[in-house]
This record gives structure tokens, C-alpha cells and sequence, in this order.
């Protein structure tokens, strides 16, 4: 690793005590913060901001506008498409796809191989395990735009909810706040704030205890 200092490249913004890996290729008007590490080959696109004391693993892409806030982690080839915004002190596990224009709130942690579609809104304190795949398009619209209008119907998770392995959620679903979904449910309809959930379709099977409530 080399350490750069925020004189060092032009036309970007790099913070005291950060570290760039190898062959790491740094956009125009990207802003990295202090005490940062960036590990090697990583792609970070024009206009992106990275706050303070934030890890970026290897091979990670990071394409237009994204932000992420401090103390947040993203794990090896991950991809942040464009606006995409993380905030602080979340864990983002290794191979996470994030589609664009999507929010991800404090202190949320996304594990391993999960699909975060165009739009999608997650929330402060959730936990979402590997695998998990979100949906934004009832129609599969793809190739028939002519005689199908995309109509994106993003996914909200609201604050607190916990996601088990292997879970889909369907476009224009809200998951409450604190809300549980078991392994390998497939969420077509809202679930209630302090529900637990799962089933193929997803049901209400009970509520969660007051103490596991944030």
C-alpha cells in the first residue's frame, strides 16, 4: 500500500493518513476522507464521496455519485452502480450488487452476494443475510418497453427489520420496522412493523419480543 496525501492528485480530495492500494483507478472530483484504505484494484467513477476511516476491499467498482459515510466497510468486488448511498458504520459483504439511485442507513449491515435493486430504500439497524434478492420490475419489461412501460416499484426495509438467508421481496413492498423474515420467504405484501414473517408467500406467524425491538 501507498500512503497519498490530499496534494498528491490532482483534481480530487484525498484525507491525511489514507492509504490506495495497488493499481487503483481514482476519478475526477472524487472525495476520500481521512484514515481511509483503499485496497487494490479498485474503480472509484467521478463524483463520488467516501467519508472518514471507511475500508474499500479489493476489486470493488464504485461507479458515479455514490457516497458512503465513515467507518463503513465494503467488502472485495463489490458494485455500487450509480447513486447509490451508504451511510456510516455499515458492513457491506463481498460480491453485494447495488443497482443505483438507492439508500442505505446508519449502521446497517448487508452480508454476502445480495441483490440491492434500482431504487430501493433500506433504513438505520438492518440486517440482511447472503443471498437476499429484491425485485423492482412487476412486469419484466425487458425487450417489450414498446407494449410495456417500465414502471420501477422499488422495496422499502424499514428501520430495525431483520432479513434471514435467502429471501426475495417483491417490487412495492414496505417491511416494517423491526419486522423478521425467516429463511427463504418469498415477501409479496407489506409487512407489519413488528412482524415475523416467512412462508412461500411470506405470512405472519407471530411478533417479535418487545425487547428485540430498536
Amino acid at each position: 500500500m501507498i500512503e497519498i496525501g490530499p496534494s498528491e492528485v490532482r483534481h480530487r480530495s484525498i484525507g491525511e493518513g489514507t492509504n490506495i492500494g495497488a493499481l487503483c483507478d481514482i476519478g475526477e472530483g472524487v472525495e476520500i476522507g481521512r484514515e481511509c484504505t483503499l485496497k487494490s484494484f479498485c474503480v472509484i467513477h467521478e463524483g463520488c464521496k467516501i467519508g472518514d476511516r471507511t475500508i474499500i476491499s479489493h476489486n470493488v467498482i464504485i461507479e458515479e455519485d455514490c457516497v458512503i459515510g465513515n467507518d463503513s466497510f465494503i467488502g472485495n468486488g463489490c458494485i455500487l452502480r450509480p447513486g447509490t448511498k451508504i451511510g456510516n458504520n455499515c458492513v457491506i459483504g463481498h460480491l453485494t450488487v447495488f443497482e443505483g439511485v438507492c439508500s442505505i442507513g446508519d449502521r446497517t449491515l448487508i452480508h454476502a452476494q445480495c441483490h440491492i435493486t434500482k431504487g430501493a430504500i433500506i433504513e438505520e439497524d438492518v440486517f440482511i443475510a447472503p443471498l437476499f434478492v429484491g425485485a423492482n420490475d412487476k412486469r419484466m419489461s425487458h425487450n417489450r418497453r414498446h407494449v410495456i412501460p417500465f414502471v420501477i416499484e422499488p422495496y422499502k426495509i424499514k428501520k430495525g427489520a431483520r432479513i434471514a438467508i435467502g429471501v426475495s421481496v417483491l417490487p412495492g413492498v414496505v417491511i416494517g420496522s423491526n419486522a423478521l423474515v425467516g429463511v427463504g420467504a418469498v415477501v409479496s405484501k407489506d409487512v407489519p412493523d413488528n412482524a415475523i414473517v416467512y412462508g412461500i408467500p411470506a405470512r405472519i406467524k407471530g411478533e417479535v419480543p418487545e425487547e428485540e425491538r430498536l
